[in-house]
């Protein structure tokens, strides 16, 4: 992706990623911008019968990567990434939003984010 961005939206994707809650999104914000989005908790989260079984089924299959996440998934990896974190629990989704990447991760001109070279979170 070229230039910068004002707002990259994350919504109802990250449930859907295997692994760690991902944090690539701050290289591309402008000054000032915000990342944001929503995303369904795991077997934690207080389901009801039919979505306890919609996130084991959809787990089991490959649909869903959600299982064992947990309100402090994103906001931990979203606290190591930006100066300015909101995260909200309502019901079985956690909405966020973070503004002002740290520096210590944001490598200008480099599609790496971490100073370790992982790629993020």
């Amino acid at each position: 992706m070229r230039g910068r961005s004002d707002s990259v939206s994350l919504f109802c994707l990250l449930h859907r990623l295997p692994g760690s809650f991902p944090t690539e999104a701050s290289h591309v914000l402008a000054p000032g911008g915000v990342m944001c989005g929503a995303t369904i908790l795991g077997r934690a989260a207080p389901h009801n019968w039919f979505g306890r079984t919609l996130v084991d089924v959809y787990s089991r299959r490959g649909v869903f990567g959600n299982a064992s996440d947990t309100k402090d998934d994103p906001e931990r990896a979203l606290r190591a990434a930006f100066a300015e974190v909101t995260v909200e629990q309502v019901g079985v989704v956690v909405l966020f939003s973070a503004r002002k990447p740290s520096p210590a991760r944001l490598r200008v001109g480099s599609a790496k984010c971490s100073e370790d070279g992982d790629g993020g979170m």
